[in-house]
């Protein structure tokens, strides 16, 4: 299955009973890729099925996510009322003790996260290219911009005297206004960000190794060519399929605004 949000960023998961696979491409983030990083994402992302990696797999998964979900549930009400402030109260120690078992398999499982990312990164260079996995790489150390750039639209928009012509303005130009921001990014930017990521450890999250390391490995040896091409039929066919999605992100970054 296949959900498009708002994140500038991607995931994988499984879902139900019968552990059917969930792949969840940020719309943000797709549309600052271009074609071979884009598929070079998806590599990545699909390679997380395939690398062994723990939590993705039937214990540590299922385990991981039901604790997350209960994490969630289990968070405390903002502004409560009187009988709110009692349950936020109730549910501390449970919380707690969920929140102590996340980090517990976090610990456990650290190094094999890493390992996994790593394994995927090889096959997102093996199907858009070696070249469009560090290209992919490279638009993950500009994230932060994006997030800027989505929260001064929504402001832009939120001006606008209709409510509805808000999400329809923002549906309209959101590839227009992040292949903008893209494009007016200069080479010296990334080289950078780059410098600033080797020296600071930027990782996509936590459980990520950093993100020079995994461009460092990607680049170590010959350069992969890519053995998925789109050609601009497909293309056309891709963005015609997202257009709905597109709507859809639009009106939700609009009504709750966006937060990344």
């Amino acid at each position: 299955m296949i959900a498009v949000d708002a994140d500038v960023n991607a995931s994988v998961t499984t879902c139900g009973v019968r552990g059917r696979r969930l792949l969840t491409p940020g719309l943000p983030l797709w549309e600052t890729l271009e074609p071979r990083q884009r598929i070079a994402l998806l590599g990545h992302e699909l390679g997380h099925c395939s690398n062994g990696d723990t939590l993705r797999g039937a214990v540590f998964g299922t385990a991981y996510r039901s604790l997350t979900i209960w994490h969630h549930y289990l968070e405390p009400t903002g502004d409560p009322a009187p009988l709110e402030i009692l349950a936020n109260l109730v549910h501390m120690v449970p919380r707690s003790l969920v929140s102590g078992l996340l980090m517990l398999l976090d610990q456990l499982t650290l190094r094999s996260k890493q390992r996994a990312e790593y394994l995927a990164d090889s096959l997102a260079a093996r199907a858009g290219s070696t070249e469009a996995a560090v290209g992919l790489l490279d638009r993950l150390l500009v994230a932060e911009p994006v997030h800027i750039t989505l929260r001064r639209e929504n402001n832009r928009l939120r001006a606008l005297p209709r409510r509805a012509g808000r999400s329809e303005g923002l549906q309209d130009g959101l590839r227009e206004v992040l292949a903008a921001h893209t494009e007016s990014i200069p080479e010296h930017e990334y080289e950078r960000q780059r410098r600033v990521g080797a020296r600071r450890g930027h990782g996509v999250d936590d459980t990520h190794p950093p993100t020079h390391l995994c461009r460092e490995c990607l680049l170590v040896g010959a350069p992969a060519p890519a053995a998925v091409v789109a050609d601009a039929d497909c293309e056309q066919r891709i963005a015609a399929e997202l257009a709905d999605a597109r709507g859809q992100v639009a009106r939700q970054i609009v009504r709750d605004g966006f937060d990344g």
